[in-house]
């Protein structure tokens, strides 16, 4: 057992990513794979099993293809299936005028809907197939430096967070309100732990520290950002603060990026034993603070039909943000991940932009159901992933798996996934409900 929990720290340790270009290649196939279920999907067919089985066949599978099985061919593959799904667009005919669709909703947005949708079904997929070796070590987590899939999932969770916020939506959220809605997180953290270390489930340390985890993470970046942008009243105010205090004062001037990146420091005290999550903070509220910006540009353009205009914005700003990003750092969260994962959150959104437009260029619908759903039960699915992991961690040899069987145990947990996302309510906002917190 001892021999397998070492193999198994060293299956996920000292990791140096892939190319920034594959990792946007992924983003991609996320967009590519959304247009073409819309474009086959059958208007009246909206609903029912059929639609849930088509959807996942159509958005689910493909990303667990090309993350597992043909990920060797993700340098090219995008261009194909893009090429393919807009030959099928030409040739398909456009549908009456009645059902095209607009949205006229102050603060609803179809297109973060869908972007964060998707996000989250990426990186369900991701935390359960990084333990099999079907799974390319060059998309899991870096040790220190470099891009991979699971460092950007991390960061686009952190974005999608903000897009979806009351802040987003310009509501204020009350500073008691604020406070009990994170005690969830903080809970979820707690519980996370302590079923880790009873457990004795195989961790990676140097990823957040020995007792830290995204849970913790996603409560305190959420309290510090609300509570920052409660101070400033400005959006991008803010985001400059947080990105000069934590890469220019805590990185660069009082040099913790040694302290966060040395492995061989004694963690004596509970901030040493958890350095690489307390003191990447500042980098996360920068990104959750980019995540409300960029959520309240794209609400008020899709709400305006300005999808054109949002879609150019988008590409150059994707452009610019990967061009300046350098010595990426997950582990840092510093300026050249925040600009990367901001990059290629951009050219991600630019896409649904386009495909928005286009879709309804034909008439087709641009609504997907299980994106829908996901969305909207995005925290719980996260946690049903995490537990999901960790039961099949438990009782099956990851490493040794072999990748037929792999791949049919990814495919059953996802389905299971998308099945209770389609069904079950929101543990999470039923506990909101019961506590007076629910902001609808």
């Amino acid at each position: 057992m001892d021999d397998y929990r070492h193999r198994k720290e060293l299956f996920v340790s000292n990791l140096n990513g892939t190319t920034l270009y594959e990792t946007g290649s992924i983003m991609i196939n996320i967009c590519t794979t959304y247009f073409l279920c819309q474009i086959l999907k059958s208007p009246n067919s909206k609903y029912g099993i059929f639609n849930f089985l088509f959807e996942n066949i159509i958005l689910v599978i493909p990303l667990i293809l090309t993350t597992t099985v043909l990920s060797s061919f993700n340098d090219i593959s995008h261009f194909i299936l893009c090429g393919i799904v807009l030959l099928i667009y030409v040739l398909k005919s456009p549908l009456p005028v009645h059902n095209q669709q607009v949205n006229n909703q102050n603060s609803y947005s179809r297109i973060l809907e869908h972007f964060r949708g998707q996000m989250i079904l990426v990186t369900c997929i991701c935390i359960l197939a990084v333990d099999f070796s079907i799974f390319p070590r060059r998309y899991a987590k870096t040790e220190n430096y470099g891009y991979s899939g699971m460092d950007l999932g991390v960061g686009l969770f952190a974005i999608a967070h903000g897009m979806v916020s009351s802040e987003a939506r310009n509501k204020q959220t009350k500073v008691k309100d604020l406070f009990l809605e994170n005690f969830v997180l903080l809970l979820l953290g707690i519980i996370r732990l302590i079923s880790i270390k009873y457990l004795s489930y195989v961790e990676h340390v140097s990823e957040y520290g020995v007792h830290w985890n995204f849970f913790l993470t996603l409560c305190f970046m959420k309290l510090i950002a609300s509570c920052l942008l409660y101070i400033t009243k400005n959006v991008l105010l803010s985001i400059i603060f947080s990105l000069v205090f934590h890469e220019l004062i805590l990185l660069r001037y009082l040099q913790f990026d040694n302290y966060l990146i040395e492995s061989n420091q004694l963690r004596t005290s509970f901030i040493d034993a958890n350095r690489e999550g307390i003191f990447s903070l500042g980098g996360y509220v920068c990104l959750y603070l980019i995540g409300v910006y960029i959520g309240r540009l794209i609400i008020i353009n899709e709400r305006e039909q300005r999808l054109k205009d949002m879609t150019l914005k988008l590409i150059v700003a994707t452009i610019i943000l990967c061009s300046i990003s350098y010595n990426s750092s997950r582990k840092l969260c510093n300026f050249g991940y925040i600009t990367s994962t901001t990059g290629l959150a951009c050219m991600t959104l630019g896409g649904f932009c386009l495909a928005q437009c286009l879709l309804r260029r034909k008439g087709y619908s641009t609504e997907s159901l299980l994106l829908k759903n996901v969305n909207q039960k995005g925290l719980d699915v996260f946690l049903l992933a995490n537990v999901l992991t960790g039961v099949i961690n438990l009782n099956i040899n990851t490493i040794d798996t072999t990748d037929f069987v792999a791949l049919f145990i990814i495919v059953i947990y996802m389905f299971i996934i998308t099945t209770l996302a389609y069904v079950s309510p929101s543990l999470i906002k039923l506990i909101m409900r019961s506590l007076n917190l629910s902001k609808h």
